[in-house]
């Protein structure tokens, strides 16, 4: 009598302690919070362009971009860039999606976006254009520091962007970005 219930005792617990891989995996698919908060600000910025709300575009928008918008205005007379889409009214942002997302430091992330546009030139629909937005981590928050049309993810290194936006990065973020790795490893500086 007592095997018999031993064997069934055994019997339930092996069959109970099976893992479900399934949450396990979605936890090992959860994207970062730098990426979840760039996700939010974006999603913010480019309902503002569907809403034609510039100036909430321009407060999402990274002061050194908006910097580089205004030199090329004085230098041109015209604000020709991807992010001042308040300049070309010939291109309409209708609807967006995220279709893929990376970090490629602390405080740096880079956002795949198919974008529906209308086009007055042509009267009509482009649809699932490809752009890639990099957000960095400013004044508390993220901001777009930039979009680079027609290019997918896959196409941006991690190392272009680190070199090529010299001080969009708050340098808190920096500092605490040099401290992260002595952290995890154990040590401390």
């Amino acid at each position: 009598m007592v095997t018999a219930i031993f064997l069934a005792v055994a019997a339930s617990v092996s069959s109970s302690s099976t893992v479900d891989t399934s949450s396990v995996q979605s936890m090992l698919n959860e994207e970062s919070p730098d990426v979840f908060l760039a996700k939010a600000t974006l999603q913010q910025y480019l309902s503002r362009v569907v809403r034609k709300d510039w100036d909430g575009a321009r407060r999402l928008t990274h002061p050194k971009t908006l910097g580089i918008i205004a030199q090329m205005k004085k230098r041109s007379g015209v604000e020709v860039h991807n992010l001042a889409p308040w300049a070309n009214r010939e291109v309409q942002l209708k609807t967006f999606r995220f279709t893929d997302a990376r970090q490629v430091s602390p405080g740096v992330v880079l956002i795949q976006v198919g974008e529906d546009t209308y086009r007055t030139e042509e009267q009509g629909m482009s649809v699932d254009d490809a752009a890639v937005y990099i957000l960095f981590k400013s004044r508390g928050g993220f901001l777009v520091g930039d979009k680079k049309a027609g290019v997918e993810l896959a196409e941006v290194s991690d190392n272009s962007v680190r070199i090529g936006y010299p001080g969009y990065l708050d340098k808190q973020v920096q500092a605490q970005a040099r401290r992260e790795p002595g952290l995890h490893e154990g040590r401390h500086r």
